[in-house]
């Protein structure tokens, strides 16, 4: 028994100076043609290394990026890096990997960029968005074509919204969870603005998400805000408008 135990290690030991060794270049071409990333400028080993710059589906460019292998991950059934990167001059740091079975996470996420290039990437037409954006993601996970789940925050300082006319909403926290059904689900609310926003969203399989939000139009609020609440929203006699809504996020752009 001993002597398979000293033989495995060996083995193990091996491909890991193997994967430690072998130039970060030669899989660009394979990620470039199986992947929607490519990468350039790539320096070092799969162990450790950088790139200058990183494409993600051609509209998410990373610049001056940096990886670790996690190598104790690999004890637990998972390839795992440490990553450093940039977009738009703002640091981006996380842990990424994926199980031996197909499971991939992303753990301890944080970044930040502004709304008006989160609405770029997401390519959400006729809307204007302005402030900033802040992630603190502790753990997401999800499966090739199955629902994401996540837990962490999500915050928006000094949201606007410009459609007609421009909507403050404050800040903006959206804290992400599980539901009860064991899916992703985000509690939102803010505070300040002109729009008091109470609510969740939730992602589900058959429709995609869900959305459940109360709005109640503040003293600031003009005529105009309070009239286009209507067009979507359904007006309760306490003044608030309920914006109840289930669809899937091809027709909002986000995937």
């Amino acid at each position: 028994m001993k002597k398979r135990s000293y033989v495995l290690i060996a083995i193990i030991s091996y491909l890991l100076i193997l994967i430690a060794t072998l130039p970060a270049r030669s899989i660009t071409p394979l990620l470039s043609d199986n992947t929607q990333l490519s990468l350039h400028g790539v320096t070092g080993t799969l162990w450790n290394g950088t790139a200058s710059i990183i494409s993600i589906n051609n509209k998410l460019r990373l610049s001056d990026t940096r990886w670790d292998l996690i190598d104790w991950k690999m004890l637990t059934g998972k390839l795992a890096i440490e990553l450093n990167s940039h977009y738009q001059g703002n640091d981006i740091n996380a842990e990424v990997g994926s199980s031996f079975l197909g499971t991939y996470f992303v753990n301890n996420l944080t970044a930040s960029l502004t709304a008006s290039e989160l609405a770029q990437l997401a390519n959400l037409p006729l809307i204007q968005l302005s402030g900033k954006i802040s992630l603190d993601i502790k753990h997401a996970q999800w499966k090739q074509g199955s629902i994401p789940v996540a837990t962490g925050v999500i915050d928006w300082h000094n949201a606007t919204v410009t459609v007609a006319e421009t909507v403050a909403l404050g800040n903006v926290s959206i804290a992400l969870g599980e539901s009860d059904k064991k899916q992703l689900q985000a509690d939102i609310k803010n505070q300040g603005g002109d729009i008091k926003i109470s609510g969740n969203a939730e992602l589900i399989p058959d429709t995609d998400y869900a959305v459940n939000i109360k709005l109640l139009p503040s003293a600031s609020a003009s005529d105009n805000i309070k009239r286009s609440l209507g067009l979507f929203a359904k007006q309760q006699r306490n003044g608030e408008f309920l914006f109840v809504n289930t669809g899937s996020l091809n027709q909002i752009g986000l995937i």
